[in-house]
């Protein structure tokens, strides 16, 4: 087989049927894995259904988590690429879809494929539009400037069969497709990001879900982090140039607070002295002036830092929207998302971290590695 595709599934997945029915129309050698733990007696009757596909279908009655299912898979195929595809994407119906992967797997050992949000009215569908844009971009610098990259998002990659085999397939970890994406990377593996082929995610609409979701990926990345923070660092001197800008963009709210932190207050202090004096010449009203200026020095540095970084921030994602296919950029939308939502991600990353480096945890919520 060209390309073998793996879909694992959790209790159920309400975009199965579109996603296999695109796949089975494409003209290129492959052969499709749906791997179900724990299917609900719902999804179980559907299932049956779905078997006019040309797929397999592997259910575990127990659920044995997803690393365990996809390894196990993998070693039921055939082909020289393996895709991994997330049971809550889309992907458009091009019957070159999967042709257009094999073809850009030619010259890469790990592929990353295009995110976008399948945006509808809520409020984290739209903030979840510019964190996957960041996504994108980072995969796309990674790409373009080192051929390399040590992390994959997995809802859609691709990895050659050779490479897989390399590192070993699958751990029994959290964040299990950076793990295997940054294994690959320390082996030397090739990378590749595509923006012609893409799937669209299905995001959570409810808070709920979204935090413990959230939780989940804070405490994957903490636990990853400490696996290879050393073999990464070395890594990371060599190429700073590339790894700052991919990490300002995952996180962009944080140049706030490292800028902050950074710039001095006393270019303020001497700015607001030499205004005070100026104004006690021409209306001998300095004193209050100046009082009022020791206070507000930091307050106002910190708000010149926020809407200068914002600015900045807004040109360079609009630049890269417009590269990367993201048209729906809102200016609005992206105040919120820098000012609010990237910073509540950042506090859940920074709690994540804290829980697995000081405290030991090992295990994210609703989660079996």
């Amino acid at each position: 087989m060209d390309i073998s595709i793996f879909i694992p599934v959790f209790k159920e997945s309400s975009q199965l049927d579109s996603m296999l029915e695109a796949l089975d129309a494409q003209n290129v050698s492959k052969e499709i894995f749906v791997t179900i733990d724990q299917p609900t007696e719902e999804f179980s009757e559907k299932i049956q259904h779905l078997k006019t596909y040309n797929v397999h279908f592997l259910v575990n009655r127990d659920r044995i988590g997803k690393a365990n299912a996809l390894n196990a898979t993998v070693k039921e195929s055939t082909g020289k690429v393996l895709l991994f595809l997330d049971s809550d994407v889309c992907i458009p119906k091009d019957p070159d879809y999967l042709r257009k992967i094999v073809m850009d797997m030619q010259h890469a050992d790990v592929l990353d494929i295009k995110k976008k949000v399948k945006k509808d009215k809520s409020f984290l569908s739209k903030m979840a539009y510019y964190e996957y844009l960041t996504f994108n971009i980072s995969s796309w610098i990674a790409s373009r400037f080192m051929h390399k990259c040590p992390a994959v998002n997995g809802a859609a990659f691709a990895i050659r069969r050779e490479m897989y085999e390399k590192v070993g397939g699958f751990r029994k970890v959290i964040a299990e497709d950076i793990d295997i994406a940054t294994r690959a990377f320390l082996r030397e593996s090739s990378f590749a990001y595509t923006h012609d082929v893409y799937v669209e995610n299905v995001v959570h609409s409810d808070w709920k879900k979204w935090f413990t979701q959230r939780r989940r990926w804070a405490i994957g990345q903490a636990l990853w982090l400490k696996d290879w923070y050393r073999d990464l660092a070395k890594r990371f001197v060599k190429k700073p140039q590339v790894f700052l800008p991919s990490l300002f963009f995952l996180y962009p709210s944080v140049a706030v607070f490292v800028l902050s932190a950074l710039v001095p207050s006393l270019w303020m202090y001497n700015s607001l002295l030499v205004f005070s004096l100026f104004l006690s010449v021409k209306f001998n009203i300095a004193l209050p002036i100046f009082l009022v200026s020791l206070g507000t020095a930091d307050l106002l540095k910190i708000l010149l830092i926020s809407m200068s970084s914002f600015a900045i921030t807004a040109v360079v994602f609009y630049g890269f929207s417009r590269k990367l296919g993201f048209s729906d950029l809102k200016l609005h939308e992206l105040f919120v998302y820098y000012f609010f939502y990237s910073s509540l991600w950042m506090i859940i990353v920074v709690v994540g971290h804290i829980q697995v480096l000081v405290f030991g945890k090992k295990a994210g919520p609703d989660w079996k590695t």
